[in-house]
């Protein structure tokens, strides 16, 4: 007898890091048994209502109505299905996360900092340092990503038989942009561009190139007009609205290179079991933890951080680094944790 789908509602804030997070989770499920999805939109809309909503919910008496919650959010009416789990990334969705569990009385995972909130209203608190005295606290190496491990050797393979010709290597770049304390000017994206014409040209590579949201069209143009077009294999420009497959791009390149800014792409390349180098311009001044995250990275060999000019200086630094690709999915090691927590068989 086929045993029956987990029914979790998942709550997005709209950011795009958060809903990948949330992916990543809903996929490591899915290695536990099938698992059905409603999403749900959940923006907060009025700021000053968190204390309110963090003072009820640290309260002994869990809350017994859903309208304080509904003036606080924009959120989805909910679906007609049952549900097993609530779940969700990022911060702002915490509130609506352990308000909703609390009055429908459903297990629930967050993925996040709790911004004050009493861990005891979750079921699973992911999080990548450990919350003191929270017994619901499980702590993850990284970020929980959308990355499918187990299409990665498969797409990447059919990628580079498609870029052809055989033997050919490939290196990716994953563009970032401004955000978490990380400043790009004009002369961050040229010193760049001259990297990736160097490094190409020293490895005998070409490049597999990716933008995001952040990168912006300015930063794209420059790129685009700086980077030889001989050394780039394929490019994902997101002005342009190029397709962008991250199993596939990412499992045909030997070393994915990311601007340190982005913590889901970093996360993603990792999850993608590749050795990752970051690429920070001169102006990076990261949050306390987010610097911390990214030391225990490197300490754990898998992340090679550099500075853009200092790299493109001296290229030959490259060759005295060796970056370890993870050993094992951490997907799959997030699946194990979970059903041990969440009782899921």
């Amino acid at each position: 007898m086929a045993e029956r789908p987990l029914n979790a509602w998942v709550l997005s804030d709209g950011q795009p890091g958060h809903y990948n997070q949330a992916r990543g989770i809903v996929r490591a499920l899915r290695r536990i048994r099938p698992v059905e999805v409603s999403w749900i939109n959940a923006e907060l809309r009025l700021g000053l209502a968190r204390g309110l909503l963090r003072s009820v919910l640290n309260r002994n008496r869990a809350p017994v109505s859903l309208w304080p919650l509904r003036l606080a959010y924009r959120l989805d009416a909910l679906p007609e299905t049952n549900c097993d789990l609530i779940v969700s990334a990022g911060g702002k969705t915490s509130f609506a996360n352990a308000w909703l569990a609390a009055v429908l009385q459903l297990p629930n995972l967050y993925a996040g900092s709790l911004r004050g909130l009493s861990p005891g209203r979750f079921s699973v608190v992911l999080t990548l340092e450990p919350v003191p005295g929270a017994a619901s606290n499980l702590v993850v190496p990284l970020p929980p990503s959308a990355i499918d491990p187990d299409q990665v050797e498969q797409l990447g393979a059919a990628l580079r038989r498609q870029l052809g010709p055989p033997g050919q290597r490939y290196w990716a770049l994953l563009l970032g942009g401004d955000g978490a304390g990380y400043r790009y000017k004009q002369a961050d994206w040229l010193c760049l561009a001259a990297l990736v014409n160097r490094l190409a040209r020293r490895h005998d590579i070409r490049w597999l190139l990716v933008s995001s949201r952040r990168t912006g069209r300015r930063a794209e143009a420059l790129l685009k007009g700086n980077v030889d077009a001989a050394c780039v294999a394929r490019a994902c420009w997101y002005r342009d609205r190029d397709e962008y497959r991250p199993e596939a791009w990412l499992g045909a390149a030997e070393r994915v290179f990311v601007t340190e800014d982005s913590m889901t792409m970093l996360s993603e390349a990792a999850c993608a079991l590749r050795p990752v180098h970051s690429l920070r311009p001169a102006t990076a001044a990261p949050a306390q933890r987010y610097e911390q995250a990214l030391q225990r990275f490197a300490g754990q060999r898998w992340l090679c951080r550099h500075t853009i000019a200092e790299l493109a200086d001296r290229v030959e630094a490259l060759d005295a680094q060796h970056c370890q690709a993870l050993a094992a999915s951490p997907t799959q090691r997030l699946a194990d944790q979970l059903r041990e927590r969440l009782g899921l068989g």
